[in-house]
């Protein structure tokens, strides 16, 4: 009988005869494209192919076989050609009667990648890699981040604080590699010589791997494609092993793994590592450094080319922020090869496109969506507006395992990724309108929180690609910014924003929109007689170009009767209400419309109708109830409005219970520090005051303020109104610190709006109050007399606060 191993490559030579014309790459190639009956794929080496027909060495998969015979004309006896193959595998070879085990010393197989230049301690990380390989329910530990994070770094440190008996690693990015490493550690454990089958030998090693009581570590480093080791994880009892790679596929969370994931430098570890790694050179100052750091979102691999670069090229880390913040520079031109990183193989643009390619073949349309993704906000972009209803899901879910992005709820990406995908992408300004068409979508029903994320996603895009978003017309995302801004209590955000969009705009839609909202925002930030002025000019042209019961149009008739209240003239206001309600045929519910029935019922409280105005807002609550629901946001908005004409009336318990159930609403359904929650916590605690509960209005008025400046920041309207009030009942209850305190406030108030704004000249009431409270009658009475002449001079006569203060300087003076 002939040898088992002949026999099966002589019946392999004469599949292979069948193509004679065909180079041996040429049949590998259409062999790795064959779907077998099982479904799988295998890939075939042409080089291999050359050692089987010679009768070198004997495949380990006789799938591989399979595919040649398929290949190559395909077979009727598989049954027969299997014998063959398992006959040769069984046959001895010179490997098989190698000794078993390796002789008594330690044994070291591999070459890790050498320091970095400046490494970085990363202790915790360390630590935590450390206590997994101790772990008795561990067997693998999983190093998986973005590429160029400094996972093999951390790899190597493990390798050489190893105690195990034998070391070995492995570069893992393709199976030969894997099969080659495998082999060199079976010929270094029995003394072999090189030259036998690889294969075989990589099998010795895995089977030496499972049966061992030798301590031992492998390091499988940088696992790109998970078909390539398949078949070739190292297992056994005796050692651990350790696999970096930039995956996180559940092909790789098993319950024997543990996943060590590595990301960013925290902004310390980066700014130590260009101080280690630019000590060379001594023009560069800490602060420079640290804003490097940042600049380059404490990205290892980032930092260590920024530092060759700035080394190379003797450039000064200001002229490298400047190149950073040119949007035209691309990055493979901000890390160029020419000044590689340390013991990394690749630049910040070629890993980038690298893991690209990779999520590509999980997901056709992966870059389509990364491109949305590279156009947003890095620090979280809503799911919904990356799912497209779904149909975008494997594109993400693609990205993530490939550590592009992180998917968790929403979705994160790291800034200097999300810049090199803008190069990557063939179409930016169709990128572009698909990532605005995408948030237009999911603002139209977004709840507060949503709108939040929504917004910081379109100053993302519009800082990004916002030359995209003005062809054929502003596109209409755009006019959400403003509205959000001023929904949100920031005037002078919103103002700003609308003044630059409204120097590109040409519909007489989008310029009906922005210079409302102009309009809204001078008038929010005090100056209501400009306000009221621009707005009847406003809407004019509304009315001229879009039509009277146009939406835009309508919306600048709402603002500009409030304006009319806000400037004094109540019954003139309450008219153009009740006439914009009744020509916008809108639902009841409708913002609107809600937003005018309010001020509507506002203007007969202001008018004196106290008794009609808490009619008006009970029958708006109950409308929207009905409609809308008991806890939707403006059903709530709507208790807050009736919780003040209920106190007017003369019941301040009954408003305090309203606002108690406004608040505990609001907080459930938009949070405790939304814009609208805010406003009625400080109504709840006004009216308690107002009710003879001094201690308890006293410590809501500054649990609140703590909380606005916390979210809002000092500076901030509901911050400050929230800090006078607090002062002012201070006061009431006989803080004598409390004149002082409202002083001070003044000086801020004047400092964020300017000395006449209505808010500062609450204020200086609200201490003249304080004043006379305390006996020092002379000096209230000649402060309010200033303050009512400014009041009338801004205000006008008429508006409701001027008449508080001036009935309030009556009642001291006797008039």
């Amino acid at each position: 009988m002939s040898d088992p191993k002949t026999a099966f490559a002589q019946a392999l030579a004469e599949l292979r005869g069948r193509v004679p014309d065909r180079s041996d790459e040429a049949v590998a190639r259409r062999a790795s494209a064959v779907v077998l009956p099982s479904g799988r794929r295998v890939p075939v080496n042409a080089r291999r192919l050359g050692e089987w027909v010679a009768g070198q060495s004997v495949p380990r998969d006789f799938d591989a076989v399979l595919a040649v015979a398929m290949a190559t004309g395909g077979v009727t006896g598989s049954a027969a050609l299997r014998e063959l193959w398992r006959a040769a595998r069984r046959a001895p070879g010179r490997q098989d009667r190698e000794p078993r085990e390796p002789r008594a010393t330690r044994v070291v197989v591999g070459r890790p990648p050498s320091d970095a230049a400046a490494l970085r301690d990363r202790s915790a990380l360390a630590r935590a890699v450390d206590d997994a390989l101790r772990a008795e329910d561990v067997r693998q530990v999983l190093l998986t981040g973005p590429g160029g994070v400094g996972k093999s770094q951390l790899a190597t440190a493990v390798f050489h604080r190893a105690r195990a008996d034998v070391l070995v690693w492995v570069g893992a990015r393709t199976r030969q590699s894997v099969l080659t490493g495998y082999a060199r550690a079976w010929r270094a454990l029995v003394g072999a010589e090189a030259g036998a089958d690889e294969e075989a030998q990589a099998d010795l090693f895995l089977d030496w791997l499972r049966t061992t009581t030798t301590p031992w570590l492998v390091v499988l480093d940088d696992v790109d494609d998970l078909a390539e080791p398949a078949g070739l994880w190292p297992a056994g009892d005796a050692g651990r092993s350790l696999v970096t790679t930039r995956r996180r596929d559940a092909a790789l969370l098993r319950p024997d793994v543990r996943v060590v994931p590595v990301g960013m430098f925290d902004p310390d570890e980066a700014a130590a590592y260009l101080s280690a790694r630019l000590s060379v050179d001594p023009r560069h100052s800490p602060a420079e450094l640290v804003a490097l750091a940042d600049a380059l979102g404490c990205f290892p691999l980032a930092l260590s080319q920024a530092a060759a670069f700035l080394i190379d090229s003797g450039i000064g880390v200001r002229g490298y922020l400047d190149l950073l913040a040119d949007r035209r520079q691309r990055v493979a031109d901000l890390f160029p090869p020419s000044s590689p990183a340390d013991e990394h193989d690749d630049t910040v643009a070629g890993t980038v496109r690298l893991a690209v390619e990779r999520a590509s073949t999980l997901a056709a349309n992966a870059l389509d969506v990364l491109g949305l993704v590279a156009v947003l906000s890095p620090d979280g972009i809503p799911e919904a507006v990356l799912l497209d209803g779904g149909r975008n899901l494997l594109a993400l879910r693609a990205l993530h395992r490939l550590n592009l992005v992180t998917h968790v709820g929403r979705v994160e990406a790291h800034a200097l990724v999300q810049r090199t995908v803008r190069d990557l992408v063939p179409d930016p300004a169709a990128v572009a309108v698909a990532a605005a068409d995408a948030l237009e979508r999911e603002w139209a029903s977004a709840d507060p929180d949503t709108a939040a994320a929504l917004h910081r996603n379109a100053e993302v895009l519009r800082a990004v690609a916002g030359e995209h978003l003005w062809d054929g017309g502003m596109h209409p995302v755009l006019l959400r910014l403003a509205r959000h801004l001023a929904a949100i209590g920031r005037p002078a955000a919103a103002r700003d924003v609308a003044v630059a969009l409204l120097a590109r705009a040409v519909e007489p839609r989008d310029v009906v929109v922005l210079r409302t909202e102009v309009a809204r925002s001078t008038g929010d930030l005090g100056d209501t007689t400009t306000a009221l002025a621009d707005l009847t000019g406003v809407r004019a042209l509304a009315e001229r170009e879009l039509g009277r019961t146009d939406l835009a149009t309508l919306w600048a008739r709402e603002h500009h009767a409030r304006f009319l209240m806000e400037t004094g003239r109540i019954d003139a206001a309450l008219t153009e209400f009740t006439a914009l309600i009744a020509d916008g045929g809108l639902p009841a519910s409708h913002p609107l419309v809600v937003e005018a029935e309010d001020n509507r019922t506002l203007c007969l409280g202001l008018a004196g109708d106290v008794d009609g105005a808490r009619d008006a807002a009970t029958a708006l609550v109950t409308v929207l109830r009905t409609e809308l629901g008991p806890r939707h946001r403006q059903t709530l908005r709507a208790l807050v409005g009736l919780g003040r004409w209920i106190g007017e009336t003369g019941d301040a318990p009954a408003a305090v219970a309203t606002y108690r159930e406004a608040v505990e609403g609001l907080e459930a359904v938009v949070g405790r520090g939304a814009h609208d929650t805010f406003i009625a916590r400080h109504n709840l605690a006004y009216w308690r005051a107002l009710a003879g509960d001094l201690d308890t209005a006293i410590a809501e008025f500054d649990a609140a303020a703590a909380d606005a400046e916390r979210a809002l920041g000092e500076r901030h309207p509901t911050t400050l109104t929230y800090r006078g009030n607090l002062a002012f009942w201070r006061g009431v209850a006989g803080d004598p610190r409390a004149v002082e305190h409202l002083a001070a406030l003044r000086r801020l108030v004047e400092d964020v709006f300017g000395p006449a704004h209505p808010r500062v000249l609450r204020t200086r009431q609200q201490r003249a109050d304080l004043l006379h409270r305390a006996g020092r009658r002379a000096e209230a009475v000649d402060e309010l007399r200033a303050v009512l002449v400014e009041m009338t001079r801004v205000q006008g006569e008429n508006h409701p606060r001027t008449r508080e203060a001036a009935d309030l300087l009556d009642g001291w003076t006797g008039r």
